[in-house]
């Protein structure tokens, strides 16, 4: 290729000239040749050539050496190549992350001789391979004969090639296989590996046809994501390509078909310009372009059908933040994307065109405004979303994690009900006149004497000292809080008013006055008695708990129990709990 001074001399300053010939143009949205964004994880791929005797009838003007130049030249660079080529040995080996002008000068020194030892060649091929995560690939070149000076040694290479196809595919190593010319129908052949592995077995007529399959292989076979920008055919013309943007870290420009590029120009910022140039290929590879418009002349003193195609690498950071409204329960949520320059990506052709955005799986509507991806979500309690972004354009390749979590907590806001005037009118109206009764019965109570709690012991019950005079008032409910057998007793209710026309009660004849079948060893020695405020007396001289409230009662002490006053009798012998409430009655129970 004839550089053009001018090349040379604004390389540094990221002008870059060089010249090709005349185009028809196609635009830039052309059909996509890869319809998902392909994978950003590292591959690792070797190839394997067959350089024996064999193959100088099958590959007579080294198509094979042309092929390996134009993939190496046109991979993105998650891409790392190595290579074998056997003979009877190996007799070159470029390890795994080999750069282009390692491949085209190794690949200037093949020569076609000797026997072919494919069996070597796979083994030494597997163990280029280094990065465990990587996806791997072996591209096999051949005729397909594998053949050896003696039977035995063919035979021992053959056994070789099955072992070595085995351990490709248990270590996830597919294997395509590119066989030149008439295919191998006896003997011992290098076809199976590809149907072994997962692989394809390609079928072409013979090294020529290599180099016009190099691009289908590369955007359909390995999927390198490419969009088709324009033709060239003739001997002079000028191509003039739009990029989309200028925040990609690296462009390739992909001339594909017969050419004479000796005479070529492009004219472009960029900090970095790489041509690399084959007899069916030129690739433009440009880092960090500054401007987006590429123009590419040439001049060729034959006819030429060149195919144009734009590759592009991004790099990107995502970070996510999030703001709740309360009362819609809305969360908008912000995505930014940056490259590794800390640009926004938003800010070329991603903000209309090539994306989906996923929440938790599901494709979500976003809009993109200041510069960030903006979407809403209904959340209604605390959750984490997973945010993930598919790029679907037809040419970029996106580097960097595509997945991001936000945590939305939602806060716990008490809701405010607006006041009820009439509800709180009718509150008042009723604590008013409490408190005229509790102020009117304070009042009353002090006019009234204090209660009396226990009774002095000198006043003994009806038993043992004559007593008269005095009846009892109001009703006692009896309850049965707990007995042994665990039995429920429906609450009991007795009438002492103008009912009872004894003097003294016990605690035995409430029971059986109320129906309740509990035997309680001295019950009957629990008296009650009236007294003149129309109260009631109790004295306990059994061996039960008597208890007034929280107030212990003393054996063989009386006390007065007044309306709405309880008293609560624990037999421990006899595991049993029984409840007494005094109550007034109601006029009309008199």
């Amino acid at each position: 290729m004839k550089l053009n001074k001018r090349l040379i001399i604004r390389i540094p300053k990221r002008i870059c000239l060089v010249i090709l010939s005349l185009m028809v143009f196609w635009s830039s949205c052309g059909e996509s040749l890869a319809k998902e964004s392909m994978a950003e994880q590292p591959r690792e791929l070797v190839f394997v050539l067959d350089g024996s005797q064999s193959m100088q009838n099958a590959d007579a003007q080294l198509g094979a050496a042309e092929f390996i130049r134009e993939l190496t030249a046109s991979l993105p660079t998650n891409y790392r190549v190595g290579m074998v080529v056997y003979q009877e040995e190996a007799v070159m080996h470029l390890p795994v992350g080999s750069s282009y002008d390692d491949m085209h000068a190794a690949l200037s020194e093949v020569r076609y001789m000797r026997y072919g030892n494919a069996g070597i060649g796979m083994a030494e091929a597997l163990k280029l391979f280094q990065n465990g995560q990587a996806q791997k690939k072996v591209i096999m070149i051949s005729d397909g004969e594998i053949m050896m000076k003696t039977e035995e040694q063919t035979e021992e290479s053959s056994n070789l090639f099955t072992k070595s196809v085995a351990e490709a595919k248990a270590g996830g190593v597919t294997v395509d296989v590119l066989a030149l010319g008439e295919k191998i129908e006896e003997g011992e052949t290098v076809y199976p590996a590809a149907a072994a592995t997962g692989g394809t077995l390609y079928e072409l007529e013979n090294g020529e046809c290599l180099k016009d399959f190099a691009g289908e292989y590369l955007f359909h076979e390995l999927g390198v994501p490419a969009r088709p920008i324009g033709k060239m055919a003739g001997t002079t013309g000028e191509l003039q390509i739009e990029l989309p943007d200028c925040l990609m870290e690296r462009a390739g420009i992909i001339l594909t078909g017969v050419q004479q590029n000796e005479n070529l120009t492009v004219n472009c910022e960029a900090d970095r310009l790489e041509v690399l140039k084959g007899s069916h290929y030129t690739v433009i590879r440009l880092e960090n372009p500054r401007s987006q418009k590429v123009v590419i002349q040439m001049q060729s003193e034959m006819p030429m059908e060149v195919d144009a195609y734009l590759t592009a690498e991004y790099e990107v950071t995502l970070a996510s933040s999030h703001t709740y409204d309360s009362d819609t329960q809305q969360a908008k949520i912000r995505i930014g994307l940056e490259n590794a320059e800390n640009r926004n990506l938003l800010d070329g052709h991603l903000s209309k065109e090539g994306m989906l955005i996923l929440v938790n799986g599901e494709e979500s509507r976003y809009e993109a405004e200041d510069g960030q991806i903006l979407l809403s979500r209904q959340v209604t309690e605390d959750e984490t979303l997973e945010l993930e972004l598919v790029f679907q354009d037809n040419f970029g390749i996106y580097f960097g994690n595509s997945v991001i979590d936000e945590e939305i907590l939602v806060p716990v806001v008490e809701e405010k009900e607006p006041i009820d005037w009439f509800f709180w009118t009718v509150i008042a109206c009723f604590v008013a006149a409490l408190l005229i009764l509790i102020i009117f019965a304070a009042k009353k109570r002090k006019r009234i004497s204090p209660r009396k709690k226990m009774i002095d012991d000198s006043k003994m019950f009806l038993a043992e000292r004559s007593f008269g005079g005095t009846d009892f008032y109001g009703k006692l409910q009896v309850y049965v809080i707990h007995n042994k057998e665990d039995i429920d007793f429906p609450p009991e209710s007795i009438n002492l008013f103008a009912r009872c026309n004894r003097d003294v009660i016990t605690l035995e004849w409430i029971l059986d006055t109320c129906n309740i079948p509990l035997h309680l060893k001295g019950a009957d020695r629990i008296l009650i008695r009236p007294d003149d405020d129309k109260s009631i007396v109790i004295k306990n001289s059994s061996k039960a708990t008597v208890m007034k409230g929280r107030e212990l009662l003393i054996r063989g002490r009386s006390y007065h129990l007044y309306y709405h006053e309880k008293v609560t009798f624990i037999f421990d012998q006899e595991d049993a709990e029984i409840e007494v409430h005094y109550k007034d009655l109601k006029p009309n129970e008199r």
